[in-house]
C-alpha cells in the first residue's frame, strides 16, 4: 500500500515546518509528500523549500483556494499511490498516526476513509484550555464516540472529524468525491458521502493535532457559514436524489442524517433549509409536484406500505396529550443497557447451571453428602448477581471435603468444581 502526504500551503511559514516535520518523523513512513503552495504572501515558499533534500516535493502558484489545491494534489499522488493522507499547513500529526490507521484499511478493503479523534492545540501546541468553547465543542461531539451512536446521524449532528487534516482515504475514493467550491465546509461534502455509504473507519485515539489560531477559516461571521452549510446539503441531496429510489439502506442513512440535523452543532440551520426547500418546490409547477409524489409509487418505495410512527400510538397512555417524546434517544440507550445486563445474567445463569451439573456428576462430592460431611452451598441472589458461578467456585475450593479431594488426588479435582 503506497501513501501520499499532501499539503495545500497557505500564509501558513510559522507552522508549515512542523506539519512537516512531524510527517517525516512519522513511524510508518510515507512513500511521497507533496506540498502546494497556493499563493502566499508570507515565507511559507521559502520554508518549504528547506525541505527538498529529505523528499519532499514542493511547487508554488497563484491562490485558487483550498479546494482546488487539494484537488490538484490528489490528481499528482495518485499517479502512483493508491492511499493518500491530507495535512493542511498549520496542523501536524501524531508520530503514529499511519501505523495505527492504515491497518484498518489494509484489514478491510471496503472501507475508504479512516479518521480519528482530533487533539486540539493553540498557536503554541499546547492543548486548548478546556473551557474555552472550541475545545468544549470538541469534547461534547466526541463523547458520542464508542457508543451505539449512529455515524450517519452523529455526522448529521457535528462535523466530528472536524478537518481535512483528518482525512486518510484511497485516492480513488477522493477522485470519485472530489472537493467542492465551498470556503469553509468543502471536507464535510465529502465526510457525508463516506459516512452515508458506510464506507467510513473511526479510530478511537487522537493522533491529529488541529491548531486553533486567530486566521481559521472557521474564524468567521455566522450568515457566510451557514449560507455555505445550507449548500453543502443542498449540493448533496441533489446528488444522493438518483440513488435512493433504489438504494433502501442509503435512504434510511440519509434520513437518519437528516433527523439528526436538527440538533446540529455544525452551522447547520434546520429552519432556513426547509425554507430553502420551500423556496425550490415554489418554482415547481402542480404538475411537476404531483408527478414527483407520484414517482414514489412507480419507484416501489416499501416505505409506502407502512404507517410511520405508529409507536407513538401504540406508546400513547390514553389520557395525556399526544406529543413526541424528546427522551426517546435516551430511553434507547437505557434499554440497550438493560438488554446487554439481561444478556449477561442469562449467560452467567447457564454457567451456574453447567457447575452445579458437574457437581451431581461428582462421586467424590457425591460421597461427601451421602457421609453427611459436605452437602451443595447455597447461593443468595445478592451474591449470585454478577459471577454465580464464580461465587459458587470460590465456595467449594474454601470447603475441606473438597480440599481433601484434591489433596488424594481424587477423580476430575483438577478443577475443584468436579469429581
Amino acid at each position: 500500500m503506497r501513501l501520499a502526504v499532501i499539503i495545500p500551503s497557505y500564509n501558513h511559514a510559522h507552522y508549515i515546518g512542523a506539519a512537516l516535520e512531524s510527517v517525516l518523523s512519522q513511524t510508518r513512513r510515507p512513500d511521497r509528500i507533496l506540498v502546494i503552495d497556493d499563493g502566499s504572501k508570507d515565507d511559507s515558499v521559502e520554508v518549504i523549500r528547506r525541505f527538498a533534500g529529505r523528499g519532499v516535493e514542493g511547487s508554488a502558484r497563484e491562490n485558487r483556494g483550498a479546494h482546488s489545491t487539494l484537488n490538484e494534489l490528489v490528481d499528482r499522488a495518485s499517479e502512483d499511490c493508491d492511499v493518500i493522507s491530507i495535512l493542511n499547513s498549520d496542523d501536524h500529526y501524531h508520530p503514529s498516526r499511519f501505523e495505527k490507521c492504515l491497518p484498518l484499511l489494509e484489514a478491510d478493503p471496503d472501507k475508504q476513509v479512516v479518521v480519528s479523534a482530533v487533539r486540539v492545540m493553540d498557536g503554541h501546541d499546547a492543548d486548548i484550555d478546556p473551557a474555552v468553547p472550541t475545545a468544549k465543542w470538541f469534547r461534547a461531539v466526541w463523547s458520542m464516540a464508542g457508543t451505539d451512536h449512529d455515524p450517519s446521524a452523529w455526522l448529521g449532528m457535528a462535523n466530528f472529524p472536524a478537518t481535512t487534516s483528518n482525512v486518510i482515504a484511497r485516492a480513488s475514493w477522493l477522485k470519485r468525491f472530489p472537493f467542492r467550491p465551498y470556503r469553509f465546509s468543502h471536507d464535510y461534502y465529502f465526510l457525508a458521502q463516506s459516512v452515508l455509504r458506510q464506507a467510513m473507519l473511526v479510530h478511537p485515539e487522537a493522533l491529529v493535532n488541529y491548531r486553533v489560531h486567530g486566521s481559521n477559516t472557521m474564524n468567521t461571521a455566522p450568515a457566510p457559514l451557514l449560507r455555505e452549510m445550507l449548500r453543502m446539503n443542498f449540493d448533496l441531496a441533489h446528488d444522493l436524489g438518483p440513488e435512493l429510489p433504489a438504494d433502501a439502506g442509503l435512504r434510511e442513512r440519509y434520513a437518519r442524517y437528516c433527523r439528526a440535523q436538527w440538533d446540529s452543532v455544525s452551522s447547520f440551520h434546520a429552519g432556513l433549509y426547509q425554507a430553502l426547500m420551500a423556496g425550490a418546490a415554489a418554482r415547481m409547477t402542480d404538475e411537476e409536484i404531483r408527478q414527483a409524489t407520484d414517482a414514489l409509487t412507480e419507484a416501489g418505495f416499501p416505505e409506502l406500505a407502512v404507517n410511520p410512527n405508529l409507536t407513538l400510538i401504540d406508546e400513547w397512555s390514553g389520557t395525556a396529550a399526544l406529543v413526541p417524546d424528546p427522551d426517546l434517544p435516551d430511553k434507547y440507550k437505557a434499554l440497550k443497557v438493560s438488554e446487554k445486563d439481561l444478556k449477561s445474567r442469562n449467560r452467567a445463569q447457564k454457567e451456574l447451571a453447567a457447575l452445579r451439573g458437574r457437581m451431581t456428576e461428582s462421586r467424590w462430592l457425591g460421597l461427601g453428602r451421602a457421609l453427611g460431611v459436605w452437602k451443595p452451598p447455597v447461593i443468595s441472589k445478592s451474591a449470585a448477581a454478577p459471577d454465580p458461578a464464580g461465587v459458587l467456585l470460590q465456595s467449594l475450593e474454601r470447603h475441606p471435603w473438597v480440599r481433601l479431594g484434591r489433596r488424594f488426588g481424587a477423580a476430575g479435582f483438577d478443577d475443584p468444581s468436579c469429581g
